[in-house]
């Protein structure tokens, strides 16, 4: 909401006049030609504050979608905001499992909607989001109550009713459309709502409404009131009809297997249970059908963002229904006759006909439709880095009387930039409120703003201009988040019943469940363990930090008996036999220690600026491990630190910013990644970030030709090449640096005994931070004892979502359906294949599978420079499909891709599973991986166990859970030596690697340990 300012230069535009005369009726029909895309936001938020009416723009695609609602954002006044509505993301007949989150998203919309109705708002949506079916408005309004303290209504009330309306009952609530009831308590998380509220009882009335932490459960505060609306925008209350509706299909062409699950699930509807994949009976679940369009005003103006596009992609998404439908009632999955579960685009279309609409671009002339060219508004100079040609051409703008706008994240960068080249500068920095001021001739203004490209207004000598424009990449898109995702899911609610668990002062046991109880006229939840002979231990939720799960390594764990002193034995004889292997860690890093390291400065202001300009916010892990290697990096002794966080969760940017520290230091900085791959996408990222900066940046790999390597070895040994980020190519003899100041290792675990010789090295001359997601078992036990420095980022970045997970056999129709839909949402798709030989004949197949895709195929042995283009083609969005081999395992982010299809997934390994699915879900978007195999055949046992693990690991951050699983199928033997391991089994890995680290501080302050001595932790 900082560029509202523009909009004044542009109503003085003659042919934006036209048009906004053209739109003044009640049934207006206008299309705009010859605009840069770039405009388009700019002139929905000027439409919408010269017609003071609803307006819902329609696009063909979800990512469109996006980028158009947080663009328009930025030129509404600060006290509008566009909406922005997404339908699910599976396709019509698709039964993919329910999202309860998305759905409780999508009602709070509603929501929003029917509480505007008498404001003019803005509301953005795909063409697949404009077809979704929904609640009716007057039955959305009814089955809705509000609690507020004093209100009367009984708790088995308040259960059935949010029961009825979609609640889900769980023993705790961690997400939206959620509720558990604790005695007279009950937890509930309102949709409308940014955290749950915990509503407290006396009786049949409410007493208190206090709002309270997921994480911690822990209340924070009072709420005067809370609202509490359905659970999903479906009318779930009417499910029992729903059911003898259904039961009036003919399902005898249903396979015997699939009748059984039918009329189960019908029984479960019958019961008032939600299934799985309710979106497939949303037809049923209403009297009439109602579509977003519904909670509009009846005066709402649609925009339809180029026209033939949108009617193209509602004409897709009906095709692939009908396939869809037509396959599962042949194969006797569906039965046949089910009402189609979305609107269809004859009836969208004649109500947008009845509308006022204005086309951006045009699908066909019409003699009914007044069209408005704006060829007079031109796209925005491009500089892509070339900061003197930059300031020579602005500088000359400026002289001429232009008013010159950036948005931009680098707000002060740029500002010292501009001044370094004489040129008058204004800027508003982030979290200073944007003022209404007009535009100033000859004064560039540079505000924070999320829009992707900028345009000219020769006629009044306005310019908008962008990083796009500036530096020469597109800035990820921030979506906002409803609530904060630094609360980790509750280790109790993720604990399942019958695993083992440890209790650190009683031992190894069997978790049984969560149970409730009442102690002294308090209900609280505890966990229930059961130990030998059937003993219990019950302990309180909020205690449950003394309780990890065992992972022995393999070994299978014996129970230990309550109170008989044998865990006491257990615990002293290991931590005996951990001291020994704790000397010699010692001993091993001892001489790193005795050295002495460059000691860099404090952070400047460029390191500022460089921090300020991250396009997302710091998760509080992530800017933990930012401040350790800085800390690191300012002592003198050598670092020698591992940064362990999951796929996606942020780990290059710790790096980046180390890197960016250094060089500011007068040292040099090198990046050693395992494959090409990732060396390309490096160097692209960093370039990207700093831009801005006077850094000298090259890559040193296959992709570059004998000539360029050799120009950059001659850079690295005079000192003009600051980092270089390369393969195992930097590790060879004729590699030499003037004065190498940080190595950065990304994914130790995949490079060769030589490669590490030389790493082991260099750890005693200079910084070396190491980064991995799935760490090798030995990389992970000397840093989790002490021996080596380690930060952990456990927390996902905000709006971050599980990735879909699904094992299966492969089929034609599986690949077609999963492409074709990830294409309909305006995403990329990986398939994976690692066989250099049948790769070619796997992607021909494809094309002709899926004609209404285009492909790109690499693989290792491929020519570096066809690679290359084939990589940054693909980041470029030139083609839907990249069919590849394992070299795109490591590192390669691209955030629009989100779907990923694994071939002969049983032949691969755990971690390299693991690193394959995190090449997607790097953004906002829910993710899916489907890790296939070969139609009926038979898998080994150790293939079984890596594909449940995979399946299993769906949490965000499970990186470290992979890590411990790969070590169990392994053996723990094989990696740490058979007495390790039998030590491990006895106490679990979790408390063997506390008693490790305590050895290690031990044995560090020279304090000694009696034999006998009764060892004890505070955790």
């Amino acid at each position: 909401m900082t560029l509202n300012h523009l909009l004044a230069g542009l109503d003085t535009e003659p042919n934006i006049q036209n048009l906004l005369d053209s739109i003044q009726g009640e049934h207006p029909h206008a299309s705009v030609v010859d605009l840069p895309t770039s405009l388009r936001p700019a002139l929905v938020a000027l439409i919408s504050g010269h017609l003071e009416r609803p307006i819902l723009v329609v696009t063909s695609r979800a990512d469109r979608a996006d980028l158009l609602a947080a663009a328009i954002n930025e030129f509404l006044p600060g006290e509008r905001e566009a909406i922005l509505w997404n339908g699910p993301e599976a396709l019509p007949f698709e039964q993919l499992p329910f999202d309860l989150q998305a759905s409780s998203e999508r009602v709070r919309t509603l929501a929003t909607l029917l509480d505007k109705r008498e404001t003019s708002p803005i509301v953005v949506t795909p063409a697949s989001g404009l077809t979704h079916l929904v609640t009716p408005p007057d039955e959305l309004e009814k089955y809705s109550i509000v609690l507020e303290a004093g209100s009367r209504i009984s708790i088995d009330t308040l259960i059935q009713f949010a029961a009825k309306i979609g609640f889900q009952t769980v023993p705790l609530v961690q997400e939206p459309g959620q509720i558990a009831r604790r005695g007279g308590i009950v937890d509930i998380w309102p949709s409308l709502a940014d955290q749950p509220a915990r509503v407290d009882f006396f009786g049949d009335e409410v007493d208190t409404i206090r709002r309270f932490q997921p994480g911690s459960q822990r209340s924070d505060a009072h709420l005067k009131r809370v609202r509490l609306l359905p659970a999903t925008e479906l009318p779930l209350w009417r499910m029992p009809q729903a059911a003898a509706e259904l039961r009036k299909l003919d399902a005898s062409t249903l396979r015997p297997e699939v009748l059984d699950e039918w009329m189960n699930l019908l029984a479960r509807m019958d019961a008032g249970i939600t299934p799985a994949s309710i979106d497939l009976f949303s037809p049923y679940l209403s009297s009439r059908t109602a579509t977003l369009a519904d909670y509009l005003p009846a005066n709402t103006m649609f925009v339809v963002d180029e026209p033939g596009a949108v009617s193209l992609a509602f004409s897709n998404l009906e095709q692939q229904a009908e396939e869809l439908r037509t396959g599962f009632e042949a194969n006797g999955e569906l039965p046949a006759g089910l009402r189609k579960p979305f609107a269809s685009w004859s009836e969208i279309s004649q109500t947008i006909e009845r509308a006022g609409t204005v086309h951006f671009g045009v699908e066909h002339e019409s003699s009914e439709r007044t069209t408005v060219s704006l060829a007079s508004i031109g796209e925005a100079p491009y500089f892509a880095g070339r900061v003197a040609r930059m300031a020579d051409e602005l500088g000359a703008m400026l002289a001429d009387g232009w008013c010159v706008v950036i948005a931009s994240d680098q707000v002060d960068r740029l500002s010292e930039l501009f001044t370094e080249h004489e040129l008058p500068v204004h800027a508003v920095h982030k979290h200073e409120r944007a003022s209404d001021t007009p535009l100033t001739p000859g004064i560039v203004d540079i505000r924070p703003a999320e829009i992707d490209g900028g345009w000219t207004l020769p006629s009044a000598k306005v310019a908008l201009l962008t990083d796009l424009e500036l530096f020469g990449f597109r800035k990820a898109a921030r979506h906002p988040s409803r609530r904060s995702l630094t609360e980790s899911i509750s280790f109790a609610s993720s604990l399942t019943p019958g695993e083992y668990v440890v209790h650190i002062d009683h031992g190894i046991a069997q978790f049984t469940g969560l149970v409730r109880a009442e102690t002294g006229g308090v209900e609280r939840e505890y966990l229930l363990l059961e130990y030998q002979k059937g003993d219990k231990l019950y302990v309180p939720v909020d205690q449950s930090h003394r309780v990890t799960r065992y992972s022995g390594g393999g070994v299978d764990p014996q129970v230990t008996k309550l109170g008989s002193g044998e865990w006491v034995r257990t615990r002293q004889r290991v931590r005996r036999a951990v001291r020994e292997m704790a000397f010699e860690l010692v001993q091993l890093y001892a001489s790193r220690d005795a050295g002495s390291g460059y000691a860099f400065p404090a952070d400047t202001t460029w390191d500022r600026e460089l921090d300020e300009s991250f396009p997302y916010t710091e998760t509080v892990d992530q800017l933990q491990a930012i401040n350790d290697v800085k800390a690191d990096l300012e002592s003198p002794k050598p670092m020698d630190r591992l940064v362990c966080g999951d796929v996606g969760f942020g780990k290059t940017e710790v790096a980046l910013r180390a890197a960016f520290k250094v060089v500011n230091g007068g040292k040099q900085v090198a990046i050693l990644v395992p494959t090409t791959v990732l060396a390309l996408q490096h160097y692209e990222s960093f370039r990207q970030r700093l831009a801005a900066f006077p850094v000298k940046i090259e890559m040193l790999s296959r992709l570059r030709s004998k000539k360029e390597q050799k120009a950059i070895l001659e850079g690295l040994a005079d000192g003009e090449v600051d980092i270089v980020i390369g393969t195992h190519r930097l590790v060879q003899q004729d590699v030499k640096f003037k004065d190498l100041g940080l190595v950065v290792i990304d994914e130790e675990q995949r490079f060769g005994v030589r490669h590490k010789e030389f790493l082991k090295q260099i750890r005693t001359e200079v910084d070396v931070l190491t980064m991995s997601a799935t760490p090798i078992p030995r990389t992970l036990h000397m840093s989790l004892a002490g021996i080596r420095d380690i930060s952990i980022i456990n927390t996902a970045p905000q709006t971050r979502l599980p990735i879909r997970t699904f094992v299966t056999e492969s089929s034609d129709a599986l690949l077609r359906e999963v492409i074709l839909r990830e294409l309909d949402r305006g995403g990329q798709v990986f398939v994976v294949h690692n066989r250099v030989q049948s790769i070619d004949k796997l992607a021909t197949s494809l094309r002709h599978l899926i004609p209404e895709a285009t492909f790109g195929v690499g693989h290792g042995q491929m020519d570096e420079m066809v690679l290359e283009q084939l990589i940054l083609s693909f980041i470029r969005k030139e083609f839907d499909v990249l069919v590849a081999t394992t070299i795109i395992e490591s590192g390669v982010d691209i955030a629009n891709v989100n779907t990923i299809v694994i071939d002969n997934a049983d032949t691969l390994g755990l971690t390299q599973l693991y690193q394959l699915r995190g090449r997607v879900g790097r953004g906002a978007r829910r993710a899916y991986a489907y890790l296939v195999y070969r139609p009926k055949k038979p898998l080994s046992i150790e293939a079984q166990e890596r594909l449940e693990a995979i399946q299993e690991a769906t949490e965000l951050g499970a990186g470290m859970q992979v890590a411990m699983r790969d070590m169990e199928i392994r053996g723990a033997g094989n990696i740490l030596g058979a007495e390790q391991s039998g030590h491990i089994g006895a106490i679990g890995y979790d408390l063997y690697i506390r008693l490790l680290a305590q050895a290690v501080e031990e044995i560090r302050q020279g304090s000694p340990i009696a034999e006998k001595q009764v060892v004890t932790l505070d955790l």
